[in-house]
């Protein structure tokens, strides 16, 4: 066969592909995978002083950090009335008694303690801590240390109630649902809405109408804090789109792997929820009018009030330009919205601390709602009337954004913050930490320094703990 002539640019490109490593992983080597792996070990230790986040004692008078030194970390118990600071247990004593413990030939300093965090015990006099899957507890006395129990694993969280484009209600399997007295039992049989005494087989039906197409939801279901209602949304499913995925070099075969899952796209039928009450005593069932929630991509799920007479969910309009809170007369059936957004654009959802614009706080049963809205141009908080729905005053105002809650006081009617741009001169994204009253007086500014703050209070609200950093300090 005779051979072939390549034209120039080709054996160019043959020569630059002969130069380039063998293995590739994205846009870089494996070399430069492990370097990067390897960042955080080279540099350990390089930096002394950073404080790590505080844990305060029970009282809220003293409070523990980890802070880190010469050759490794070192922990410091602060007493906050005073100042004064000590070491909260002995790290040469505890290392000793460690080391003697350990089967590995690792070597084990004040500095280098293998936990991170540790609680006091038997009235302090000891000190327990997780090393790897076990519990540990060493008596401050003498440092005798023994294993407790093993550390049990995180169970499974159960996927909350989530309607519209996710469609997650479609698992509509799992335990009866028991009422807050333990008395009775509710279930999901046939599409319908069941109830039993709590261990026992025999099923008394609340609702007759669930069918295939028009079905009640396990995932959804809510008893009445005083077990005489119950609350479930009635579906009636959207379209059953599937979006596909294909994982092109998964790490455990040779041949492509594909999944899916179910998500709407714009412009497919969403599900259609419809909240329906149920008396327990009188098998009375209550369909709530979708008056104030139609065209909904999204409805929160069903919380009582605490008297037991009203519930309330939060309305999300497909295309994101309404969102109201809806207040339900747990006898009636008659919905009213508490707060109604009707931005002219687009109405940013996310939970506020969770980095969008959204908060929400009941105060005193609903008789007050505390609300974040961005309707004068700025995030800010609102103070409402929960029994007419109307304003009765902005709590935060000015060109700056309310950034996170932290914590209110409802005795005192104050409320904790964060907030950027509200410093002249500072950087606008910089965060800093304030208190206000409900009325809208009484603004204090707890941090002052030039840099983004991370503020942790004690548990009485007395003390504070503030630690910031900016890029240059």
């Amino acid at each position: 066969m005779a051979p072939v002539q390549l034209p120039r640019s080709a054996v160019r490109l043959l020569l630059v592909a002969t130069l380039l490593p063998t293995t590739l992983f994205g846009q870089g080597t494996r070399a430069d995978y492990a370097r990067a792996d390897s960042f955080a070990a080279r540099t350990r230790g390089l930096v002394v002083g950073i404080a790590e986040d505080p844990t305060w004692l029970e009282g809220g008078a003293r409070f523990w950090y980890r802070t880190s030194v010469t050759g490794g970390n070192r922990f410091v118990l602060v007493d906050a009335a005073t100042g004064q600071q000590s070491a909260p247990f002995d790290h040469d004593r505890l290392a000793a008694a460690l080391a003697a413990l350990r089967a590995d030939t690792a070597v084990i300093t004040a500095a280098t303690l293998p936990f991170a965090r540790f609680t006091y015990a038997d009235s302090a006099r000891a000190i327990e801590f997780v090393l790897r899957d076990s519990t540990w507890r060493c008596t401050l006395a003498t440092y005798a240390c023994a294993r407790r129990a093993a550390v049990p694993r995180r169970a499974t969280q159960s996927q909350a109630w989530s309607a519209g484009p996710g469609q997650l209600w479609r698992a509509n399997e799992g335990d009866p649902v028991r009422s807050p007295d333990g008395k009775l039992e509710a279930v999901i049989r046939n599409y319908n809405v069941a109830i039993r005494e709590a261990g026992k087989p025999a099923l008394t039906y609340l609702s007759q109408d669930g069918s295939e197409g028009n079905l009640y939801t396990r995932a959804s279901i809510a008893w009445s804090p005083d077990s005489r209602k119950l609350a479930v949304y009635r579906v009636i499913p959207g379209y059953r789109r599937e979006v596909h995925y294909v994982q092109s070099s998964p790490e455990d075969q040779l041949q492509p792997k594909h999944t899916s899952i179910l998500y709407a796209k714009p412009g497919d039928v969403l599900d259609k929820e419809q909240p329906v009450l149920f008396d327990i005593a009188t098998k009375r069932q209550i369909d709530v009018a979708d008056g104030l929630f139609p065209n909904a991509y999204e409805l929160s799920e069903l919380a009582w009030r605490p008297d037991g007479q009203r519930l309330t969910f939060e309305y999300n309009q497909r295309g994101h330009t309404a969102y109201r809170v809806i207040e339900v007369d747990a006898n009636t059936g008659t919905a009213r919205a508490v707060i109604s957004e009707d931005p002219q654009t687009f109405f940013y959802y996310t939970d506020l601390n969770g980095g969008g614009r959204k908060f929400r706080y009941d105060v005193a049963d609903g008789q007050e709602v505390i609300w974040s809205s961005e309707r004068d141009g700025w995030n800010h908080l609102y103070l409402y009337d929960g029994r007419t729905g109307k304003v009765k005053n902005q709590i935060t105002k000015g060109q700056w954004v309310v950034r996170g809650i932290d914590t209110g006081d409802v005795a005192k009617r104050q409320i904790w913050f964060r907030a950027s741009g509200m410093n002249p001169g500072q950087d606008p994204y910089i965060l800093h930490y304030y208190r206000i009253n409900f009325d809208g007086s009484g603004l204090v500014a707890l941090t002052e320094a030039n840099g983004t703050h991370s503020v942790t209070y004690s548990p009485d609200l007395q003390y504070y703990v503030d630690r910031w950093s900016r890029v240059d300090q």
